[in-house]
């Protein structure tokens, strides 16, 4: 599962990059490059996000002890959100000059971050009910993920619904909340005596 999440992430950090077309060069082309920044702010919010995400994957899956079949298809559906998630991005940045359409492509953009934030929360509940995480933590810690997925997932919708009314506003607060797991997350901590794991000395 992680050898397979890793290449869904790489070919979702290199595609963005792919899409932005070289000009030709000659008289005027660094004006051209330049004019590219749409297409570079593009890049650049798509690769935070799923950086961000590869990185917060890594850390949960240190706190998986197994996995099974409804816990892998959760995680299918939150690696289909990332290989989604640069598409909106660039409708947004490469729309932004553009009064007519920033509106339509912040509020793309926002729904984008809610249900990227929304599938992983759904693979972490079904990892947790199913039994897949670590057992040795302390209920507390665990329970304080829980909080942390739920209110940013809840902060990324109230984002994406006040898109629609104020782009601005909306695609901040989902963009903030997003950003915020920039923050390194809590050192696990574990009960004192941990259970036995097969195969474990």
């Amino acid at each position: 599962m992680e050898a397979f999440a890793d290449a869904v992430f790489a070919i979702a950090f290199t595609l963005p990059l792919v899409e932005i077309v070289l000009p030709h060069g000659g008289p005027g082309f660094g004006e051209r490059l330049i004019g590219l920044w749409p297409a570079y702010l593009g890049y650049a919010l798509a690769s935070l996000v799923i950086g961000i995400y590869w990185v917060h994957h890594h850390f949960s899956g240190a706190i998986y002890r197994t996995t099974g079949h409804y816990f892998n298809l959760a995680t299918v559906l939150f690696l289909a959100s990332i290989g989604f998630i640069a598409f909106p991005s660039r409708a947004f940045a490469e729309n932004i000059a553009d009064p007519a359409s920033r509106g339509t492509g912040a509020l793309f953009f926002a729904i984008g971050l809610f249900v990227t934030s929304l599938a992983w929360l759904i693979k972490w509940t079904v990892g947790r009910r199913s039994g897949h995480v670590d057992g040795r933590l302390e209920e507390a810690y665990v329970a304080s993920l829980d909080r942390r997925y739920r209110i940013s997932t809840v902060a990324t919708g109230v984002g994406a619904a006040l898109a629609i009314l104020e782009w601005r506003a909306g695609l901040a607060v989902a963009l903030i909340v997003s950003f915020g797991f920039l923050r390194a997350p809590r050192t696990p901590t574990y009960r004192s005596v941990a259970p036995v794991i097969e195969g474990e000395a």
